[in-house]
């Protein structure tokens, strides 16, 4: 019966239903749950319908069973590929090609992953060995494919600066209140126009660090990146202490693509303005570039620290767990962002941070309840209802009192969970 079901659930993948085919998989492992090919089969069903983690864990429960399965190395490495834990996937392509060295598509993909470790000697080495095998494989299109890959890897070129025209606008009186004013200029959509008001101010003051700095966001706004880099550049050359400059040209470097430089940036910035947790967010974020995840960990933790009311700190912590595939902990930091949303009353972004959770809930192997995860779910429920009351508590509390005389006895979950009920129902 366990063959007959994955049969069909083969048949059915291939027939494009990969939710058919999942469910007949499922009735499979039930009778051989030892079986790594099912596992195998069912990740590429889940990889096929977009829910990557998911299929990451079926793939790590197949290699479990048969750490030789070339295949589901391979397509493990994809699928960390997808979520950009490139380390990770690099890790599996070299297990893929131990267990098969004629396996070209493994070295065509390693030469994608080293290409976006910036390992490009690496990926160039890889295309051609890919090459040499597609073409052993009597697959010419794909060997010249892979060569071209190899050629094109050139350093990019950035484009020169656009020459903006001056439409003289007076500045604030001081230099913090000029600077805000042509930021929030900039973000009400008129970037042009604050970028010539900072053309006239640089005329009728040519070494103000402020200036030049702020221009330096807006260039990067409008996408005129050698100008930005330019402008932050000048910035510190007038004020080596300026960390609004350094903290923009990390940002702009980041950006770029040059992430150490990026970092030296934010690393002085930091010694400027040690309590500036957005500094630390940049850093993090460059060092998630390098997918030097446990130092990004480390900045994000910070930023945490210096407050802990800040919910971006939060998203990016829990983002980079989900790279190196922690799910308790990324669920936790989006739990306590969604709880700082609520609080602000930022429904949106609320809504928004839940749905991340259940998304990573849906691909998180399942464990046997704990007394911290029966909290969280009596704090979910709270919020859940703090929501259907739009944030008035005490039409909440006089909801639960009222269940608690009518239906006394019964456990704090019970009444919040009957109340979202009785709300959704419309009682």
């Amino acid at each position: 019966m366990s063959q007959a079901y994955y049969q069909q659930g083969l048949a059915k993948a291939k027939a494009g239903d990969p939710r058919g085919a999942i469910a007949d998989f499922d009735l499979a492992l039930i009778a051989t749950p030892e079986w790594a090919e099912i596992y195998y089969r069912r990740g590429l069903a889940y990889f096929d319908l977009g829910e990557i983690l998911t299929a990451v864990g079926d793939y790590t429960q197949a290699l479990a069973i048969d750490s030789q399965h070339r295949d589901c190395s391979y397509a493990r490495a994809l699928a960390r590929l997808t979520l950009k834990n490139f380390p990770g996937a690099l890790v599996d392509i070299e297990r893929a090609i131990l267990f098969g060295r004629d396996y070209a598509p493994a070295y065509q993909l390693k030469g994608l992953v080293c290409k976006k470790l910036a390992k490009y000697t690496d990926a160039i080495a890889a295309y051609k060995v890919a090459a040499n095998l597609y073409l052993n494989q009597r697959d010419a299109e794909q060997s010249q494919r892979c060569l071209d890959l190899a050629r094109a890897l050139e350093p990019p070129q950035i484009a020169a600066p656009i020459t903006p025209k001056p439409t003289p606008r007076p500045p604030l009186t001081t230099p913090a209140q000029f600077y805000a004013q042509l930021l929030e200029q900039g973000e009400r959509g008129d970037l042009q126009g604050a970028i010539d008001n900072a053309n006239w101010a640089i005329q009728t003051s040519p070494d103000d660090a402020w200036v030049y700095a702020c221009r330096g966001v807006l260039y990067t706004k409008h996408g005129d990146r050698s100008a930005a880099l330019a402008d932050f550049s000048r910035a510190i050359q007038l004020d080596p202490d300026s960390h609004v400059a350094y903290r923009g040209r990390g940002k702009l470097r980041d950006l770029m693509g040059d992430y150490r430089g990026a970092i030296l940036d934010f690393d002085r910035a930091l010694i400027v303005a040690p309590e500036d947790l957005f500094i630390y967010l940049a850093r993090g974020h460059a060092r998630v570039n390098l997918h030097d995840y446990q130092a990004a960990i480390a900045d994000f933790t910070q930023a945490i620290a210096i407050d802990v009311n800040e919910p971006l700190a939060y998203l990016h912590r829990a983002q980079t767990y989900i790279k190196l595939e922690e799910l308790t902990q990324a669920i936790d930091d989006y739990q306590l962002a969604a709880n700082i949303y609520l609080e602000r009353q930022d429904l949106t972004k609320y809504q928004e941070t839940l749905q991340q959770i259940q998304k990573i809930q849906r691909a998180a192997p399942q464990a046997a309840p704990s007394q911290e995860s029966a909290s969280s779910q009596y704090q979910a429920l709270r919020q859940r209802l703090y929501v259907l009351v739009s944030g008035q508590w005490p039409i909440a509390q006089r909801l639960i009192d009222g269940l608690k005389e009518d239906h006394p006895g019964y456990a704090e979950d019970w009444y919040l969970q009957r109340a979202i009920s009785n709300l959704e129902a419309g009682l």
